[in-house]
């Protein structure tokens, strides 16, 4: 089974029904493990199905829909099928709602590193796939360039006592980004790094620029041409405590 077959496969397959019933569900999440970019679609996509199914659970149905649809039914002497109409019409807009929502959530068409800041930040945020086990720096840099991914990302001695627990590799925009996942005193911590030339606008100091996104702290900083964002579970207390 190759890549292509396998998405064909998982865009059906709900995490929570039995996946051992079909032996193709089996195999298609058995390369989850061994294909990280596979991973990382499959992840995107059970982020993108949640979103929906939130946003059409939070959705209410006027109390008074059964009636209106019924006094607009008395207004018409002749059925031509106007009332199902009506009904698939009310269907249809809860679905094209949910979309523009889904919409909404997916990463940002623009290129600017706010954009960037928001999408990484959602990105941890949620639910997502540890694609590279890894213990330590040294680990996660192999992995990384045995995916032929940049490796030449200055880990900041600060952030050497944190626990090390893997890390990814997925693009945004074009731009292959590599990341870090750690975790101290059971918060989470995460240290992305792209090519500046992602950005028009990119950080411009090695200072790191603290910043609140979505009631998250980040910091960003610039060094040797890489962008460099990291963020953390915790208050902007626990994340001053990390940083270069």
């Amino acid at each position: 089974m190759d890549r292509e077959q396998a998405k064909e496969i998982l865009l059906h397959y709900r995490p929570g029904t039995d996946a051992t019933i079909d032996p193709q569900v089996v195999e298609a999440l058995r390369l989850l493990d061994q294909d990280s970019e596979l991973a990382r679609w499959f992840a995107q996509q059970q982020q993108a199905d949640e979103a929906i199914r939130t946003r059409v659970r939070e959705m209410s149905v006027p109390t008074d829909l059964k009636q209106r649809i019924l006094a607009e039914q008395k207004l018409v002497r002749v059925d031509f099928g106007w009332r199902r109409a009506i009904l698939t019409a009310a269907a249809a807009v809860v679905v094209l709602a949910a979309i523009a929502e889904w919409v909404m959530l997916r990463p940002a068409a623009s290129n600017t590193f706010n954009a960037y800041q928001k999408y990484t930040v959602a990105y941890v945020s949620d639910r997502y796939v540890v694609s590279l086990k890894a213990s330590n720096f040294d680990e996660l840099r192999r992995l990384l360039a045995q995916r032929k991914w940049p490796t030449d990302f200055i880990v900041p001695e600060s952030l050497r006592t944190a626990t090390v627990v893997g890390g990814g590799a997925f693009e945004w925009n074009g731009h292959k980004v590599a990341l870090a996942c750690l975790k101290e005193e059971d918060h989470g911590a995460w240290l992305f790094v792209v090519d500046n030339a992602t950005f028009p606008d990119p950080p411009t100091t090695r200072t790191p620029r603290i910043e609140m996104v979505d009631a998250t702290p980040t910091a960003a900083w610039t060094q040797n041409g890489n962008t460099y964002l990291f963020t953390v579970q915790g208050d902007e207390a626990f994340l001053k405590k990390y940083l270069p």
